[in-house]
């Protein structure tokens, strides 16, 4: 006879979107208890219906999230998945736009990591951020963007060893280009576009694994890693094809 699942408790950031929004439905459709966090009513609704505890909340106030978070007893896996892009057009670089898209995507994870940390240590949970393939190689117009997406890269990585003597396990998921509300904008090729339900896999999967660094789709990030070992002019080249207009 074999055991049923361990039921988890899951905090999931920018649940009421794109990728966030697959895995809460998702996550609720194996049986899991999932914390969904958000500003979409209509969203928050929805995966109310499902069995989701909806947390109406602004990511950007720190305040506010660790008392939000300070209500929620048990956490055993929390996805930080909350985040912003916007595109640069030079020879115009609006620093306002820049700072807005770094303080967001950095300002939501690290308001959410100090919220839900103490929680992580007592349950030895996961703790997962999304960056993207983005941070491997420059590409023009993705400025603050792929530098946000940097940063948080080197967070993660960095937290996979300052909390591994505290048993909370770290995963950097990086994903190619994903159907979503944010990539719509996009006005250039995305090559092995995948679908939100695509991504929710690979990425459920990946925790499942215990993988510390979820790429997805291969064709894509493998490729792009490859390139950023090469010399600049190689996939500046690469770069200029991909994001012309």
């Amino acid at each position: 006879m074999t055991s049923s699942p361990k039921k988890l408790h899951i905090l999931i950031t920018g649940a009421t979107s794109g990728i966030g929004y697959q895995l809460a439905k998702d996550y609720l459709l194996a049986g899991h208890e999932v914390y969904a966090v958000g500003r979409d009513d209509e969203a928050l609704a929805e995966l109310k219906d499902l069995g989701a505890t909806p947390v109406d909340l602004d990511l950007m106030d720190r305040d506010k999230v660790i008392e939000a978070f300070e209500k929620i007893s048990q956490v055993d896996l929390a996805i930080c998945g909350a985040g912003m892009c916007e595109y640069l057009d030079m020879p115009n670089f609006d620093s306002s736009a820049f700072m807005k898209v770094m303080s967001v995507n950095m300002g939501t994870l690290s308001h959410a990591i100090e919220g839900v940390l103490p929680q992580l240590i007592a349950s030895k949970g996961r703790l997962v951020g999304i960056g993207s393939a983005s941070a491997y190689v420059p590409f023009a117009r993705a400025e603050a963007y792929g530098s946000s997406k940097a940063a948080i890269h080197y967070l993660m990585k960095t937290l996979q060893i300052s909390l591994a003597p505290h048993e909370v396990s770290v995963s950097l998921v990086v994903p190619g280009f994903v159907e979503t509300a944010m990539t719509k904008q996009n006005d250039f090729p995305m090559p092995f576009l995948q679908t939100p339900e695509q991504a929710s896999r690979a990425i459920r999967n990946g925790i499942e694994n215990g993988d510390e660094v979820i790429e997805f789709p291969k064709k894509l990030t493998l490729p792009l890693k490859a390139l950023g070992t090469l010399p600049d002019m190689v996939w500046q080249q690469v770069s200029k094809k991909m994001n012309k207009k």
